[in-house]
């Protein structure tokens, strides 16, 4: 059963800076950082449960995973056949 990906606006506009980010850095770059992305929410769209949680409470387990070469991650949790992507993360920002 594959399940329906609803991605909030604040991941559409995390993954857009990051596109644009990686864009700068190397025209190329930021199309990678995007099908990273979209490999990423196939896979959660056939198999949300493979994935680790990093919070638990009685309404919601939120669950992550990494983008494959690339320092983010995308936070997400599933509500009965929709998975809702509500991050993705660099993980490096606001590192001191």
């Amino acid at each position: 059963m594959a399940y329906r990906l609803v991605v909030k606006d604040e991941a559409n506009i995390d993954a857009l800076e990051a596109y644009l980010y990686y864009e700068e850095i190397r025209i190329g770059l930021g199309t990678r950082f995007l099908e990273s992305l979209q490999k990423r929410y196939n896979q959660l769209s056939e198999n949300p449960q493979f994935y680790s949680f990093v919070y638990s409470d009685l309404e919601r387990t939120l669950r992550d995973v990494k983008l494959e070469g690339f320092p983010f991650v995308i936070l997400y949790d599933i509500e009965g056949d929709d998975v809702i992507i509500y991050s993705v993360h660099n993980t490096y920002k606001n590192r001191e």
